[in-house]
């Protein structure tokens, strides 16, 4: 089962470049309290400065060491917050009565306390990213008590309640709480939507594995026949199948549908049409009596919003006699002697599976002669989109087959499949599925197996 990256010990929380840019900023401020009496911005570090940058400077140490061994240290995130806040009391502490900033000879210590009272705002966003609203809530607190105790110190504990409440307000205690509050649910909804991202991106890979695995391991190779099969995938995975099965000696089943739905969900429904139409072709039944069946047998998991499209195709190999029934599908063409000048649609005018129990499906039947091509798409070819909308449509094809005639299937098939990408750019909305059956003469039939190097192409010939 895969780790939810999100929970605890899941690989964000171990992986998260927080971290390291926590503790890049924690060596400037370092690095800054070290070479301030070189820069001139004191004469020298307080000794509890001293302290506490060498505490800091420890600990960051040691966390880049463990970094480097790839190791995690206990309770890295909280030591780090109270590290950091130490660090920023005690430099409250230590530079509140002197001139920070040279510019400016009026800045007193009380404008010093106020800047220094900033770097409190980093550290509640960290604990908001690190542990949610309560933490963040709580290191706020925290801060301000911090704060207190820090200007307390530097008034030598005289401080009364209401001028500490007052200088609370105007350095910003407000804002920090709200900062707090703000921070974490911002963090918390970034963190939700990262999540679903990994989840979609976990299920969109047990679908593609669910479709390959549904696909055929193995095509029959046909004497007189020539078959290819091209399957482009696009980022979302979308319920497009196809198989070929020889039901007898001298007779092949073709089928190549489309189910509406994407990610598992609609896979469960492409699981389910696949195993009922391999069920009824083994019981060799007609294309016609194979969409009855397999239409009772979906109809109910696929109401209310499901359906899909199916066009199944029963070829007697040595007459060539095609019989098919089209359930709203796209039309399959058979181009006479592989030329576009005559076109045979392959459609039935009968309805979808899955949108009514009693479709009335029927079949019809024509030959196929030497020479002759049969090509099945799913809408993922017709409506395959340019970058400017434009749609790819029957026209798209029919320009790509006019250039093809006489070329073999794999030739076809491919040619197609390029032609589609180009025109999409690269960038496909839906899966497409371009099947291609030539007959080149008297047929006879062996089986191939097909490479499981290429789960999503099939060709024999």
């Amino acid at each position: 089962m895969a780790e939810d990256p999100t929970g605890p010990g899941g690989q964000w929380e171990r992986t998260d470049e927080s971290d390291i840019i926590v503790a890049l900023v924690r060596s400037a401020i370092i690095i800054t309290i070290v070479l301030s009496p070189t820069l001139g911005l004191m004469r020298q570090t307080p000794r509890e400065m001293q302290i506490a940058t060498i505490v800091a400077a420890v600990y960051t140490l040691t966390l880049f060491m463990a970094r480097l061994m790839g190791r995690w240290l206990p309770a890295q995130r909280p030591i780090a917050v109270v590290v950091d806040m130490y660090l920023i009391t005690t430099a409250i502490i230590s530079w509140g009565g002197m001139q920070l900033n040279v510019a400016d000879p009026a800045a007193t210590g009380v404008q010093n306390r106020v800047i220094l009272f900033q770097l409190y705002y980093i550290i509640v966003i960290v604990a908001a990213m690190w542990f949610g609203r309560q933490g963040a809530v709580l290191t706020a607190l925290a801060a301000l008590v911090a704060y207190v105790v820090a200007e307390e110190i530097v008034a030598e504990w005289q401080l009364e309640p209401i001028p500490v409440i007052v200088l609370l307000w105007s350095n910003g205690a407000p804002v920090l709480l709200i900062l707090a509050l703000v921070s974490s649910y911002v963090l918390r909804a970034r963190e939700m939507e990262r999540a679903r991202g990994w989840r979609l991106a976990h299920e969109m890979r047990l679908a593609r594995s669910m479709q390959q695995q549904m696909l055929p391991k193995d095509l029959p190779r046909l004497a007189g026949y020539e078959v290819a099969v091209r399957l482009e995938v696009a980022r979302i995975v979308s319920g497009d199948l196809y198989d070929l099965m020889l039901v007898s000696e001298d007779r092949l089943l073709l089928w190549v549908a489309d189910v509406a739905g994407k990610g598992v969900h609609g896979m469960m429904h492409v699981s389910m049409m696949q195993s009922h139409l391999r069920a009824s072709a083994r019981e060799g039944l007609p294309p016609a009596a194979i969409a009855e069946r397999v239409n009772r047998g979906v109809y109910d998991a696929m109401q209310p919003s499901s359906f899909a499209s199916a066009v199944i195709v029963q070829l007697h190999l040595p007459s060539g006699r095609l019989t098919y029934t089209n359930c709203g599908h796209p039309h399959p063409m058979l181009l006479r002697g592989g030329a576009t000048d005559e076109i045979v649609r392959l459609n039935t005018d009968t309805p979808l599976v899955g949108v009514t129990l009693t479709p009335g499906y029927v079949q019809l039947s024509t030959r196929m002669q030497p020479g002759d091509v049969l090509v099945l798409t799913t809408d993922g070819v017709q409506e395959a989109r340019a970058p400017g909308g434009v749609m790819f449509g029957d026209e798209g094809l029919l320009q790509v087959l006019r250039g093809l005639g006489g070329a073999s299937a794999e030739m076809i098939a491919t040619t197609v499949m390029e032609a589609i990408r180009a025109h999409s750019g690269g960038n496909l909305r839906d899966d497409a599925v371009v099947a291609v059956l030539r007959r080149v003469h008297e047929a006879s039939v062996e089986v191939a197996p097909k490479t499981d190097s290429e789960p999503t192409i099939a060709s024999s010939g």
